[in-house]
């Protein structure tokens, strides 16, 4: 899916959106959040798993000695804050078909300083201001 981004420079598909929530959070509580992500061991792991190579949820749990349901429930997470994304596949093993859930690394930088936090501060405080005067 395509949208368009909040400065009129043309169109963001729905992985560009999501990397950019990551690497340009727009407040202090969406900062808290990728931070919160990221401060995940488990969740770290997988990302340097899938730094190496894209893999599937079973190759991760094995490599990585996370049970399936727990890794599936990081990966879910993951995917919705835009850390992964996944595809299914076909494949056929003799006269079987089976579907597999493919995961892949979404490459991303996130740099903090504490300018970029005093500015995320001073958009909220600036939002809360006019938030109490159109009361």
């Amino acid at each position: 899916m395509v949208h368009s981004n909040n400065l009129g420079e043309g169109l963001m598909t729905d992985d560009e959106e999501r990397k950019a929530k990551i690497e340009s959070p727009e407040s202090l509580k969406a900062l808290a959040e990728v931070l919160s992500l990221l401060g995940n061991l488990t969740r770290l792991r997988v990302i340097a798993a899938l730094s190496k190579r894209p893999m599937f949820i079973q190759e991760l749990s094995s490599e990585l000695k996370i049970s399936y349901p727990l890794l599936h429930l990081h990966l879910k997470n993951m995917e919705k804050h835009g850390l992964v994304k996944s595809e299914y596949t076909v494949g056929t093993d003799k006269s079987t078909r089976y579907v597999k859930r493919y995961f892949t690394l979404v490459k991303f930088k996130l740099e903090i300083t504490d300018e970029l936090i005093a500015q995320l501060a001073e958009r909220g405080s600036r939002k809360a201001r006019k938030g109490k005067r159109k009361r």
